[in-house]
């Protein structure tokens, strides 16, 4: 016995154990050679094998104890390489982000007004790109295309690059005190003094409805992700906007990130009189099918269908145009290619980002991670695939320096004019 003993230890000893690194890598190479669908055409095994030699080298001075930090950059190249929207490494704070948001809950854990801003080229000053629902920049009034050029009555100007703008701004915000940002706006460049203060904020999108002056209801959409209240949000805005007897309405999906792709399909009930999309994956053994029809949401999976009682359902049947760009992504175009198959509103901008026929899939990592990886593909109810990105009826370019500089939003006065509306500003 105890030569058997021996024998093993022997044997044991002989062999090296994989690294952390090398553990990690060997789970990230396998989802994506077994799962990935997405469109790259790369040959997964020669793709991973160049990055196993990646890896070799780095970890050649520390061999078995080589730690996961060593393969995450570059198992993020190695996905990059696929140049595929759908197909990305979360670390363990991005994972726990992501969850947050689906439950529609992600607080900012500091102090926040809810504005991203972005700089102008040849300038100090910043231009807002978007607002958080419900937070201080929203209350304030603060909107798409304003300028700020001055932070408690100090010109942006003033400051030597863009770095020390955006620390300026930062930590007047942080302060706790009340900020005064001074704004330009519109076509018309009025001035304006806004006065707002920080707080904790849930950084968690939701859907929001603005009706204009002249009765055109602005919905906005900027994601899909918080379960269970995106759509059911939707169907609100929109019976809301005809409460109120909107004369017309403009689905703002610019930006849109995608999120759940139920979400979305309630969502495009609110329009569609039957929404549906069918997911196919890489090997033709799973068809999942998801139909909106009649006050029902129908999932059925590999012939098992469920089905549930949507009784918030409402339908808009006034007048559509859909604003897209290049930022519209997954569940954005697939509600943008949706209704423009079915003819029921033209869409305007610019071509999407071009991951809106295919769903990504969560696997997760051993270092607390996730891989997120191109898992199935999209059809219509016909058979047809979704378009990987949905092209405008209407192309409109715009670009930041020119909303900045004249404070026209040049898609948005395109798709009032094909609503048969002259613009009369906000």
């Amino acid at each position: 016995m105890r030569k058997l003993f021996a024998t093993l230890a022997l044997l044991l000893g002989s062999l090296s154990l994989a690294s952390p690194a090398q553990d990690l890598f060997d789970q990230a190479s396998f989802y994506v050679e077994f799962y990935y669908y997405g469109p790259a055409a790369l040959n997964l095994k020669e793709l991973t094998a160049r990055y196993q030699s990646a890896l070799d080298r780095a970890c050649a001075p520390q061999k078995d104890t080589c730690s996961y930090s060593q393969a995450v950059p570059i198992i993020q190249q190695m996905v990059e390489e696929l140049n595929d929207n759908h197909t990305y490494y979360l670390s363990p704070e991005a994972l726990r982000s992501t969850r947050e948001s689906r439950q529609g809950n992600a607080p900012s854990r500091t102090l926040r007004i809810g504005v991203t801003h972005l700089p102008i080229p040849g300038s100090r000053d910043r231009l807002i790109v978007d607002v958080v629902e419900g937070g201080p920049a929203d209350e304030a009034g603060l909107a798409y295309g304003d300028r700020i050029i001055a932070i408690n009555g100090r010109p942006l100007s003033e400051l030597p690059d863009d770095n020390q703008v955006v620390q300026f701004l930062t930590q007047s915000v942080q302060s706790g005190r009340p900020v005064v940002l001074s704004i330009l706006r519109g076509p018309e460049r009025q001035r304006l003094e806004i006065t707002l203060t920080g707080r904790e904020i849930n950084l968690a999108r939701f859907p929001s409805l603005k009706i204009r002056p002249d009765g055109v209801a602005v919905l906005k959409i900027p994601d899909f992700d918080a379960q269970g209240q995106v759509g059911r949000r939707v169907h609100e805005l929109v019976r809301e906007a005809q409460q109120k007897n909107a004369r017309a309405m403009i689905l703002e999906l610019r930006g849109n990130s995608g999120g759940l792709l139920t979400e979305m399909i309630v969502s495009a009930a609110a329009f569609l009189d039957e929404a549906y999309v069918a997911l196919v994956d890489r090997y033709q053994t799973e068809r999942n099918e998801f139909r909106v029809r009649d006050g029902r949401l129908t999932v059925t999976r590999n012939g098992q269908a469920e089905s549930a009682n949507l009784p918030f359902l409402t339908r808009w049947r006034g007048p559509l145009v859909v604003l897209v760009d290049g930022n519209t992504a997954s569940g954005g175009e697939y509600l943008a290619s949706a209704l423009q198959k079915a003819r029921v509103a033209p869409l305007v901008g610019v071509p999407t980002l071009g991951i809106g026929n295919t769903t990504t899939r969560p696997f997760n990592l051993i270092n607390g991670g996730a891989l997120s990886i191109s898992y199935n593909r999209a059809f219509f109810a016909d058979g047809t695939p979704f378009p990987a990105r949905a092209t405008p009826d209407f192309v409109v370019e715009s670009s930041l320096e020119q909303l900045a500089n004249t404070g026209r939003d040049l898609p948005f006065e395109k798709a009032l004019e094909a609503l048969g509306i002259r613009s009369t500003g906000r």
